[in-house]
């Protein structure tokens, strides 16, 4: 059986740097048995990415609804507020992203 070079050399899962020892999700090769953390990891960094993607698409949004809000007879304090919540979003997103990524690396060894 050959040992992958990063599995050897001791290094452990991480949602940052996306290498899981002995398995590839791209490519499908995947080993049942110690590829179950790496998976989750995987799953989760599409998960947050999403979100990051999701957060910059409301912050856009609120950009225009800002500067509509301001011609004559509008009201930005919609915009405002959607922006301040896709900021705040963004914020919650990244640091549960840094959290899972903690926990993970702990688990992992």
């Amino acid at each position: 059986m050959i040992i992958p070079s990063a599995l050897a050399a001791g290094v452990t899962p991480s949602l940052i740097d996306g290498s899981v020892p002995g398995c590839d999700f791209r490519e499908g090769i995947i080993n049942a048995g110690s590829c179950i953390p790496g998976f989750i990891a995987h799953t989760i960094k599409f998960v947050f990415a999403f979100s990051a993607g999701l957060a910059i698409i409301m912050i856009t949004l609120a950009g225009y609804e800002i500067v509509i809000g301001s011609l004559p007879g509008g009201s930005s304090e919609s915009g405002k507020n959607r922006l301040t919540w896709a900021i705040i979003g963004f914020i919650m997103s990244a640091a549960s992203f840094f959290i899972m990524d903690f926990i993970i690396s702990a688990i992992s060894g």
